[in-house]
């Protein structure tokens, strides 16, 4: 059987076949990779990326494409080709939140084709804003003025506007295609709530290679006091993580949020600059600014993007793994946490409450109350027996969860089904 992927990143061995640094992104992808290259099955790789050099390149046995094309009709083009060459017997496109995604929807067989959600605009552009002040959110004049001077200007509305144009080529590519991997329950409901009549097939996440080790989480070696967060957009809710943090100092003053993302650019502005931005903030300066409100620079370390094994490695000293997400399918720092045996504490939202059973396994709060959130990361750093009752608890319920031999064959039945129903259809 030879099965097409269509992905978002250039994956790892890719990049560095490219003399490239490998993508932080998508761990996923890798672990999903070895379980296909182990099944003896074909395996060809394509991905749109107009900063690297498109061709075919064969890499370990991996079929790979990089389409320069950009913009759905040129992908279009670019994809029927590949498909016209390669002739695959199931088409796997992970992720309908690119435009991609709906170019290789309309190219590839419906009946030998299916698409993975991992975000799902339909519903996540009504959460971009992330319980924000309206001030912060709003695209004024000035924004507009700040992008065409090519200064700037990017508002957290103009991210929702995307979000919503990218949502309805979403909704197409669900309603096109009569197969759906939602990656959860919850995203298997999203499935039927966009195209009632859709299958939906069931199977969880591979871990990158590394957390599947012997290593493990214990009271002894954590940093005590030590927060592990992620900061991106506002749908993952850091804000909601400095909201909490002073009720946190109030009883442990020496805890450290160790922020794993992109790095916190701190602007210095004063004058009319500095005017500027508070009227036409952007996420980051939103931060800045609440930061510097709260007194709470000292208290973060932004990490930047760290590799798997330096994930790891920051995992184990961490005493408690915060997910804040206003909505979330699928989070991969969140098993991987979990996998190592890290405390966690997350919000109730999406598919999060089928990783963490409350009081169980971990803590779940309501993303709009900042002060559940800390509470719940001050009984964890107070309590040994419950710190390491959740590591045991969450280690054991996620080795189930995120078991690469079950999910590799989930994965791999999934496109026998496809492929026999394909089959079946032309008899």
């Amino acid at each position: 059987m030879k099965i097409l992927w269509l992905v978002n990143i250039v994956m790892p061995e890719l990049a560095v076949h490219l003399g490239s640094k490998p993508s932080v992104f998508g761990g996923w992808l890798s672990g999903a990779l070895e379980a296909v290259r182990k099944s003896g099955n074909a395996l060809v790789i394509v991905m749109s990326d107009s900063s690297k050099k498109a061709g075919k390149y064969e890499v370990n046995g991996i079929t790979y494409y990089i389409t320069a094309s950009v913009g759905i009709p040129g992908e279009r083009s670019a994809f029927r080709e590949i498909l016209d060459v390669e002739k695959p017997d199931v088409v796997h496109i992970y992720g309908t939140e690119f435009e991609q995604s709906w170019a290789m929807a309309q190219e590839a067989d419906v009946e030998r084709t299916v698409v993975t959600i991992q975000g799902p605009l339909v519903y996540y552009k009504d959460a971009v804003y992330g319980e924000l002040p309206e001030r912060v959110c709003r695209d004024t004049w000035l924004h507009k003025l700040l992008r065409k001077l090519n200064k700037g200007g990017q508002s957290i509305e103009l991210q929702r506007v995307s979000f919503a144009q990218r949502a309805e080529l979403e909704r197409k590519t669900l309603q096109r295609l009569k197969y759906i991997h939602g990656g959860s329950e919850w995203g298997n409901a999203v499935a039927r709530s966009v195209h009632p009549g859709c299958t939906t097939f069931d199977g969880g996440l591979i871990l990158r290679t590394p957390f599947y080790g012997e290593e493990r989480w214990s009271w002894e070696a954590c940093e005590k006091h030590n927060i592990y967060v992620l900061f991106s957009y506002p749908i993952k809710g850091f804000h909601q993580v400095l909201e909490a943090l002073p009720i946190v100092l109030e009883r442990f003053p020496d805890t450290k949020v160790h922020v794993v993302s992109s790095k916190l650019k701190y602007r210095r502005y004063t004058g009319l600059r500095r005017v500027i931005m508070n009227k036409a903030p952007d996420y980051q300066w939103y931060i800045q600014q609440r930061v510097e409100e709260l007194g709470l620079k000292e208290h973060l370390i932004f990490e930047g993007y760290l590799n798997a094994e330096q994930v790891k490695a920051r995992l184990l000293k961490t005493h408690v793994f915060v997910s804040a997400a206003k909505i979330e399918n699928q989070c991969t720092a969140l098993g991987e946490a979990l996998i190592l045996g890290v405390p966690c504490v997350a919000s109730f939202t999406g598919a999060i409450p089928e990783t963490v059973e409350h009081g169980k396994s971990g803590f779940l709060y309501p993303f709009d109350s900042p002060y559940m959130l800390a509470d719940s990361i001050c009984k964890i750093f107070s309590d040994r027996e419950l710190a390491e009752r959740f590591s045991e608890m969450g280690r054991r319920s996620s080795a189930r969860t995120y078991d690469p031999e079950k999910n590799g064959e989930l994965l791999l039945e999934m496109y026998r089904t496809i492929d026999h129903n394909a089959k079946e259809n032309i008899r």
